[in-house]
């Protein structure tokens, strides 16, 4: 995988009013994080800037695996969290019911891509509780997501041993040292977790593609396709073709660590600031950095991201270029791009790089979404209905894709 700047949390869409303290009921802790781990691919992340808030008060975002800010996994969509496993308390009554409070609110917090905020929360959660594994579990998904992996290697550490077989933690090791192209221990915590943690699952088969063992990628792969994963249909053709192609390998490699840590700290902040919607201030912190680091493609994407949403289309779309130039087959990039020219009406040229995403990248992303909304915006209904389908299938909650099928289906009729 490329390296990004994009910090962006796991959930298909973000929840349209802030603030949340309390979590629906969510599915056990085996498969919490599954949907984003498998998806955890930093160029899928960063595909995912999308100005979908603004027009249709929707925004896909999918953890990303590698990089200094990033985001784990990677993937990699995640369904609502909440912790599931049972708080054995240690502690006094009124000490385990705070601590719980602040691991709900730390989830909640963590959902909404608040990665700081919600490492707040559950660090102090297991101050009131050392042995509160879920929010031990949370302060390293929220370190990891800005980052901090050493710091959240001992979080996930600190899970295992209170208990051993914990999957979302294990899934985190496993993910960590394959961010560090440890592939070693990676493949050691992904195995421990792989049974209960389909997003283990998924690092597995692209681990052991990397490593030319394709007769484990086809059984890891396998299993996901089988299990419904359409995602991982381009893994498990590729364990069986026995060739990894040059593009689906540039998208499974682990990401680079930056050697700059003032880079990384104005990418986490930039992101973090255009990601509470405090555009003004990111476009500052990115232009801080690139006074610096003047050829950084990430600084330049992210920046891009920032004037986009200020409506400055043209100064966007020059930082866009600029990140391409150094990085052509960045997806962030290259759907800011498509949003710039799209906005500009130069929808043609918009729906080419869309076109392109589309043709590249497996899975649904922000390309998926673009292209399926230009086309049913130009009245190619009969286009648009096979992404549409697409996205639903893969994002069954995602109501207003489920409305645009039903009307791209009814207008193709006419």
């Amino acid at each position: 995988m490329r390296r990004h700047g994009e910090v962006m949390q796991p959930n298909n869409r973000l929840p349209e009013s802030g603030g949340e303290t309390a979590m629906p009921p969510a599915p056990d802790e085996n498969s919490r994080l599954d949907d984003a781990m498998r998806r955890a691919d930093d160029l899928l992340a960063a595909s995912l800037k999308s100005d979908e808030d603004r027009r249709r008060k929707r925004r896909v975002v999918i953890l990303a695996l590698g990089g200094i800010v990033m985001f784990a996994a990677v993937a990699i969509v995640l369904l609502v969290l909440q912790a599931g496993t049972a708080h054995v308390q240690r502690v006094s009554p009124a000490e385990g019911e705070k601590a719980g409070a602040l691991n709900q609110q730390g989830w909640a917090l963590w959902q909404q891509q608040q990665f700081s905020e919600a490492e707040e929360k559950f660090a102090e959660a297991v101050k009131l509780d050392p042995r509160f594994a879920d929010a031990w579990n949370g302060l390293g998904w929220a370190q990891f997501n800005q980052g901090k992996h050493d710091a959240a290697q001992k979080s996930f550490e600190r899970v295992v041993a209170l208990q051993p077989k914990h999957p979302a933690a294990l899934n985190g090791l496993g993910q960590l040292h394959y961010a560090r192209s440890d592939f070693a221990k990676a493949e050691k915590y992904l195995l421990q977790a792989a049974p209960n943690a389909p997003a283990a699952q998924w690092g597995l088969a692209r681990l052991y593609l990397l490593q030319g063992k394709f007769a484990e990628a086809e059984k890891w792969a396998q299993k996901l396709v089988a299990g419904g994963d359409a995602t991982a249909q381009p893994l498990l053709d590729a364990a069986k073709a026995k060739s990894l192609p040059d593009e689906l390998r540039q998208q499974l490699e682990p990401a680079p660590a930056t050697a700059d840590p003032a880079q990384a700290e104005a990418l986490e902040k930039g992101w973090q600031a255009l990601n509470h919607f405090r555009t003004h201030a990111a476009r500052d912190i990115f232009a801080d950095a690139l006074k610096q680091s003047p050829d950084d493609a990430s600084l330049h994407n992210g920046m891009g991201w920032a004037l986009l949403h200020m409506g400055e289309l043209d100064e966007a779309k020059q930082h866009f270029e600029k990140s391409l130039a150094k990085q052509p087959k960045a997806a962030g990039a290259m759907n800011g791009l498509a949003r710039v020219l799209y906005a500009q009406r130069k929808t043609d040229e918009a729906m080419k790089l869309w076109e392109q995403m589309v043709e590249q990248i497996p899975g649904v992303h922000a390309g998926t979404y673009g292209l399926a909304q230009a086309y049913a915006e130009t009245g190619e209904h009969a286009k648009a209905i096979p992404l549409y389908e697409q996205i639903v299938k893969n994002h069954r909650d995602d109501a207003d894709a489920a409305r645009a099928l039903e009307q791209a289906r009814a207008k193709a009729k006419q």
